[in-house]
């Protein structure tokens, strides 16, 4: 009987070493393979959550870059009001043209340079390249309203895709974004058209409270609110926002005045009409009213008069009834 090579134990044996050595290898195999699916999947799930926090970080951050645009763009409206000495009636066309491209009728701001929403979205745009990103961000909506007198409130409509550049993943958000900008120490375009540029007022809320201004006889208070043109609230005055359109009509809420410098008119050639309370609004508007004047007070300015429907407010009157004024 002729015998098999390896037939047998012996057979046996090599049998059973050689499973062992392809289990051993099959091992190796799945040892080698399983994490690089693991990591891939790891590096995917990371890659996600890097371009979900990039998204969250730039909405978040655009509400920063839209209080800097919508203050620039601002001033760059009252810069170009003055220049064209005419109000924008169209006030919001004007403010989504600079507030996006830093122009007014395609005429271009030096303040609103690198200070514009797309300036801010092409420098997002290079971080996120860096990162192997590619972002999209369009604002298909903007407009500017007030909820305060202090301030005005810039609401805006963000469109954003996200890219992965490797096609890993894709982010599309819609979503409405806003932001309170302070008009503090922004020029009143009603003094700028006014008086064609020559005395601008810088927006500065009183120090004063309304009862502060007179103290028993010490006037200083009202002078110095008077002579400084300091602005406090009044809801028959216009807002910040009817200032730039030219609407000097009653804000009820949001309405903000000062009293006008007649001497600072007439220091810089400004024709001082007579006759007109020195409320700026009523002022500027030519509005003849009935006016009183203080009948004391030292140091007071003798062009200082205001109009019968804020002497007869105690919340306006700024305490002219305390001077026993009457009518001039």
């Amino acid at each position: 009987m002729t015998r098999l090579p390896f037939s047998g134990r012996r057979g046996m044996i090599f049998l059973i070493g050689a499973l062992f050595l392809v289990a051993v290898a099959l091992i190796v195999v799945a040892a080698q393979r399983s994490p690089t699916e693991a990591d891939r999947a790891q590096s995917a799930q990371t890659r996600i959550a890097t371009m979900n926090d990039f998204l969250r970080d730039f909405n978040v951050d655009s509400e920063r870059a839209a209080y800097i645009a919508t203050y620039h763009a601002l001033i760059a409206i009252e810069q170009h009001v003055t220049e064209n000495g005419a109000y924008r009636s169209d006030l919001d066309v004007a403010f989504r043209e600079a507030f996006l491209d830093g122009t007014i009728n395609g005429t271009a701001y030096a303040v609103m340079e690198n200070s514009t929403f797309n300036d801010y979205v092409q420098r997002v745009n290079v971080e996120a390249r860096k990162l192997g990103f590619a972002l999209a961000a369009n604002v298909t909506d903007v407009a500017l309203s007030q909820r305060t007198p202090w301030s005005v409130h810039v609401t805006y409509a963000l469109a954003v895709n996200l890219t992965d550049t490797r096609r890993l993943a894709r982010w599309d958000s819609e979503g409405v974004l806003d932001a309170d900008v302070p008009i503090l120490d922004l020029r009143d375009p009603v003094y700028s058209v006014s008086t064609y540029g020559k005395v601008p007022n810088t927006i500065r809320k009183s120090p004063y409270g309304l009862a502060e201004l007179v103290v028993g006889n010490d006037t200083a208070n009202l002078n110095d609110e008077a002579v400084h043109m300091y602005y406090r609230e009044d809801p028959y005055a216009p807002s910040y926002l009817q200032r730039l359109a030219g609407d000097l009509s009653p804000s009820v809420k949001y309405g903000i005045a000062s009293l006008v410098n007649l001497d600072e008119l007439n220091a810089q050639g400004v024709i001082v009409k007579n006759g007109v309370s020195t409320v700026d609004y009523l002022y500027f508007n030519g509005t003849g009213t009935t006016n009183y004047c203080p009948a004391f007070g030292d140091p007071l300015p003798s062009w200082l008069k205001i109009d019968e429907g804020h002497y007869l407010d105690p919340l306006r009157n700024y305490e002219l009834d305390d001077l026993n004024a009457t009518t001039c």
